[in-house]
């Protein structure tokens, strides 16, 4: 018999709008969080950010987002508050 395999964590991904002149911090912010979470910057212009959110660390980045949010403009491109499976963030 073989046993059964772990069921293996993915990243998940949040789309944010953010200040345009914070991407730089805040990409710098989760790096310095080793291992957390990494941004990536999806549209300059229009401030669309995704962050890919390591498995459970979600609680943290959602900490993180909220006491920046009292600074910064953070808005959630899709649904608010909805983590995203991956796969879905690029369909178009």
């Amino acid at each position: 018999m073989i046993p059964d395999k772990p069921a293996q964590k993915r990243t998940v991904c949040r789309k944010l709008r953010i200040e345009r002149s914070a991407i730089c911090f805040f990409k710098y912010l989760f790096e310095a969080y080793e291992g957390i979470a990494v941004l990536e910057t999806l549209d300059p212009k229009a401030a669309q950010v995704a962050l890919h959110v390591a498995p459970g660390c979600e609680d943290t980045v959602s900490g993180i987002l909220a006491d920046l949010s009292k600074q910064y403009l953070i808005e959630p491109v899709e649904e608010a508050g909805q983590w995203l499976d991956p796969d879905k963030r690029r369909q178009g």
